[in-house]
């Protein structure tokens, strides 16, 4: 049986890599996954100030479904004015046309008002008696980049909708 021979001069000139070689590389790799978490980051924060506009829009839109709904009534309030009392809940009894309007306003300022739900929510109606439309207005804390803990800048988004009837 032949022996094979193994050419002793090309397994000795065979090295490994420096140790200079792997830091270098882990640094590399170290380096690509810091920026990697960072990109991850600012997404995470657009994505949460993206929610925070898409909440706005819904508020806007059900309020005035609610207001399309119930044409008869007034439902004017101003930023500084206080969420309305409702003296019945209109989900369990029937309510006049009056009331149905105070407790829409109740329930879509908790909405509002609700800081997990909209950061420093604020809300107003106002009704133009010459064309018959209201303003739907809501102003909050927004960041274009989603920090919830820096102080942003505060966004006001309006809706003009038809009073119907």
């Amino acid at each position: 049986m032949p022996r094979i021979r193994t050419n002793q001069k090309f397994v000795d000139n065979l090295c490994g890599f420096s140790l200079i070689e792997v830091l270098v590389a882990l640094f590399i790799q170290a380096f690509g996954l810091l920026g990697m978490t960072a990109l991850q980051l600012h997404a995470l924060k657009s994505t949460h100030a993206a929610l925070t506009d898409s909440h706005v829009q819904f508020l806007l839109a059900d309020m005035a479904e609610r207001v399309r709904g119930n044409p008869t009534a007034s439902y004017q309030i101003i930023f500084t004015d206080q969420s309305p009392a409702a003296s019945k809940n209109c989900a369990t009894q029937i309510c006049s046309t009056d009331d149905l309007a105070w407790w829409d306003v109740k329930q879509w300022r908790e909405k509002i008002e609700d800081a997990a739900y909209l950061p420093e929510g604020e809300s107003q109606i106002t009704f133009d008696s010459l064309t018959r439309t209201y303003e739907i207005s809501i102003r909050y804390r927004w960041s274009q980049s989603g920090e919830v803990n820096l102080l942003g800048e505060t966004r006001t988004v309006s809706l003009i909708t038809s009073a119907g009837g």
